[in-house]
């Protein structure tokens, strides 16, 4: 967690790039041709490429038949190409159109509405209860008030969240085709490193979406698998990634991915990473006792690497910047928010007071959390936070 001589505790907004992905950087060992070239260095690359794209495969256990896979600049395009596609396809044939997220959801979801509503199409926010989780009743209950045969509905599904870490559950997927037609997308971007069982993939879902840099590759690239015909490409031009997604494929990005994950596979242990984090939260727990709240902690299903905490009537900025100042990076929440001190959304959705949603500090921890490391961060966690809350 040491990187540039901080201590650095918001890997749910980036990851440092991995050692073994600058070391190929630095050997030049990844070929560097355009993939459409026809010569040696452009075959090089594809052919690269290809590999890549078969190791997703196998890594998430998907066939290629049963899904299409595309690279894009991580999960903002992605998630924009999915949801507008799919929008402007109903659209264009007349149909009703229902867009289902939860409030919860990150922002690169919630501000697909606007689009929506431009094109007289609609929308519906899904409440969470105040432990962040999406229920699966009230789902049922919106769906099952519709015209099912003339609307075509779309569900955005936050697997793991951003800002609490709770996680929801691809189980329940499930459920939810087994009783209506309704197409699915799931945000993945922060299960890599970050839950038990992040390439076990439920393949009832329609799309699922991946940014590679939240766990040690390169910035600038993500990754989509998508079924068949689910979506119209956004991004026009030379037909690249058979017209998914036109444009000269970012290879280095792409190549770093593979290597990244590989290093996920076999070096991340779910058990490690969640008992350095629970040692935190113990002590944590006990030092803000009644004068604040560890948000989420109730959930049935948390991720290993996330603390998200309120101290109830000070400003996170003021927490975050005295944290700063002791040499540890941590986050007031989402960092897609161009650098905005606002209260936090997503706890506003779990129940949370504005003054409390204004309030909170994210610690992230790196997939390879160890207790040790724990024990030796408390006391400077510590030293900072005992002066907000004596």
């Amino acid at each position: 967690m040491v990187y540039q001589n901080r201590t650095y505790l918001d890997y749910n907004a980036t990851a440092p790039i991995l050692d073994e992905v600058l070391e190929e950087i630095r050997t030049g060992a990844w070929p560097m041709g355009n993939p459409s070239s026809v010569h040696t260095c452009g075959k090089k690359a594809k052919r690269k490429m290809g590999e890549v794209k078969s190791y997703l495969y196998d890594l998430f256990q998907l066939g290629e038949r049963e899904y299409e896979l595309f690279f894009h600049s991580g999960a903002t395009e992605g998630i924009n190409s999915l949801i507008k596609s799919k929008a402007f396809e109903s659209f264009e044939k007349n149909r009703h159109f229902v867009f289902l997220y939860a409030l919860s959801d990150h922002s690169c979801v919630v501000n697909q509405i606007d689009y929506i509503q431009s094109l007289g199409l609609k929308s519906h926010a899904l409440a969470v209860d105040h432990h962040g989780q999406i229920q699966w009743e009230q789902i049922a209950d919106v769906l099952e008030g519709m015209n099912l045969d003339q609307t075509d509905i779309l569900l955005n599904w936050t697997w793991v969240n951003n800002e609490t870490g709770v996680v929801n559950s691809l189980d329940q997927l499930s459920l939810i085709k087994e009783k209506f037609p309704v197409m699915i997308h799931v945000d993945a971007v922060q299960s890599i490193g970050k839950i038990r069982e992040f390439n076990q993939l439920n393949s009832i879902a329609d799309a699922y979406t991946f940014s590679a840099h939240k766990f040690g590759a390169l910035k600038g690239i993500g990754f989509s698998f998508v079924k068949p015909h689910f979506m119209k490409a956004l991004m026009n031009g030379g037909g690249q990634q058979d017209k998914l997604r036109s444009g000269t494929e970012n290879t280095w990005g792409i190549f770093s991915i593979q290597t990244a994950l590989e290093v996920m596979k076999e070096r991340y242990q779910f058990d490690e990473q969640n008992e350095a984090k629970l040692y935190i939260e113990e002590r944590l727990r006990q030092l803000i006792g009644d004068k604040g709240h560890i948000a989420g902690e109730g959930a049935p299903q948390r991720n290993g690497n996330t603390l998200y905490f309120i101290l109830n009537d000070i400003k996170a900025q003021t927490v975050s910047m005295a944290l700063d100042m002791g040499g540890m990076d941590v986050s007031n929440g989402s960092a897609c928010s161009s650098g905005a001190v606002i209260p936090s959304r997503v706890l506003m959705a779990m129940g949370y007071s504005e003054d409390q949603a204004i309030s909170a500090i994210r610690l992230s921890f790196s997939a390879f959390f160890k207790k040790e490391e724990a024990i030796e961060l408390w006391p400077r966690l510590e030293s900072v936070l005992k002066r907000f809350v004596s």
